[in-house]
């Protein structure tokens, strides 16, 4: 397979920067898989599980939204945060998932149900990463 580079920056700087075989995320209109020489691309990421693959080797991360720029000499993703499954803790995963919870039941302005939401999600990603769901 033809490897292409993938950069991810985060608002820390540079958080990977490898050769792959593969890259799978989810943008806003859904699931993509971009392989070398895909077409040029810019696209919204939604907060969801991604990976890569690397000589048949998959590498899972929760990603929480950004942006992912396809170009003839490099595949970048800009996010403001991104975890590998290694670096999630999943105790916290679950205290952030209660507390979203609580959040939404108690909330009707529609500002903190929107964070609310978003923290949520977030939490899922990272539980459902940690549990290979």
């Amino acid at each position: 397979m033809i490897k292409f580079k993938l950069r991810i920056v985060t608002p820390r700087g540079i958080y990977k920067e490898i050769d792959i075989d593969q890259l799978n995320v989810k943008t806003t209109d859904g699931h993509i898989g971009i392989l070398a020489n895909h077409i040029p691309l810019a696209s919204c990421l939604d907060i969801a599980q991604m990976n890569f693959l690397i000589d048949g080797k998959r590498e899972r991360f929760a990603l929480h939204g950004g942006f992912v720029y396809v170009a003839d000499e490099m595949t970048k993703i800009i996010t403001n945060a991104i975890e590998s499954e290694d670096e999630i803790d999943i105790e916290r995963a679950n205290a952030a998932y209660t507390r979203a919870k609580e959040r939404l039941k108690e909330t009707k302005d529609q500002y903190e149900i929107q964070r609310a939401e978003i923290a949520l999600k977030r939490a899922i990603t990272r539980m459902n990463l940690k549990n290979h769901n």
